[in-house]
Formats: C-alpha cells, sequence, structure tokens
C-alpha cells in the first residue's frame, strides 16, 4: 500500500512528461506532487520547503541548462531524500540492496515508463508497521471459542404481521 504522505516533486521542461508521470504515480496512489518546469521554480520550491521533499522525478537536462549537475544537487540537498533522474524521453529500474535504500538516486538514460516508477517506489516505499494488536485470549493458539447466536428475527428491520 503506498504511503500517500510521501511528497513528490516532478521537474521537466516539458508539459507532457510532467502530466504523464504525474499520471502515472496517481495511477500507483501517489498524489502529493508539485510539477516544475524550469531549474529555477526547482530550487526556490526545495529551498523554501519546509518539510523535505521525499523524491524528485526530474529530467537531468533541466538542470545543465542552468549549469547545474542535478544529480550533485540532489546528494547535496538536505531537502530531497531519493532521486530518479532520467535523461531524454522504457527501461528498467536497477536493484538497490535493502542495506542502502536509506537515500536512493539513481539515473537513468530515458523517462522512467509505469513499470520502471512502479520498480523505483517499490524501493523507496517500504510498508511502516505501526502497530500489533494481540489477539484475543479465546483467539490464540486455536482454541474454541464459541461464538454468540443472536437472534435478530424482531428488529426494527423486520416485518411483521
Amino acid at each position: 500500500m503506498p504511503n500517500k504522505a510521501m511528497r513528490i516533486l516532478i521537474a521537466d521542461e516539458h508539459p507532457e512528461q510532467r502530466l504523464q508521470l504525474e499520471r502515472m504515480l496517481n495511477a500507483l496512489g501517489y498524489y502529493r506532487i508539485a510539477p516544475v518546469e524550469s531549474f529555477d521554480d526547482l530550487q526556490r520550491l526545495v529551498h523554501s520547503a519546509l518539510q523535505p521533499f521525499n523524491l524528485l522525478i526530474g529530467n537531468i537536462e533541466l538542470a545543465s541548462h542552468a549549469g547545474v549537475d542535478l544529480a550533485r544537487f540532489c546528494r547535496v540537498s538536505t531537502q530531497i531524500q531519493h532521486a530518479l533522474l532520467y535523461q531524454s524521453p522504457h527501461l528498467k529500474v536497477p536493484s538497490v540492496p535493502p542495506s542502502d535504500r536509506h537515500a536512493v538516486s539513481i539515473s537513468l538514460p530515458r523517462a522512467p515508463d509505469s513499470e520502471a516508477l512502479e520498480s523505483f517506489m517499490a524501493i523507496i516505499d517500504l510498508p511502516v508497521l505501526v502497530a500489533q494488536l494481540p489477539l484475543p485470549a479465546g483467539l490464540v493458539g486455536g482454541a474454541g471459542y464459541a461464538r454468540r447466536r443472536t437472534n435478530f428475527g424482531l428488529t426494527v428491520f423486520s416485518r411483521s404481521s
């Protein structure tokens, strides 16, 4: 189940590419998405963010037009946790061992397709166990648990003549 609280940035100068990525993320259950079309907008949003972004999906060329290495920008920014970067307009996301998943940055030669994006989200969005409730004593170990029978024959929903 996706973490609906994930904050995601999409940085690409092409509106159709931003829209396609956003739709793919929506199909996977992610909705807290901020699309930006220039490196200046990206930089402004990252530096003014009150909370870090969990993921930046970005076109490397967006920053290279401004003379910036986007991969380095992501590594040094404390406001970007993970990065999925691509260079131009379907491929496979490389596997990442669980011990290296605290801050994942991957560069792809083209924009991710839905399969690659789903693979990447599975790497960075691990389910979190919040709590585990104990079973009632009657259910532990398969002990016989007698269900109470309730007669709902004469309720406000029954029709009596």
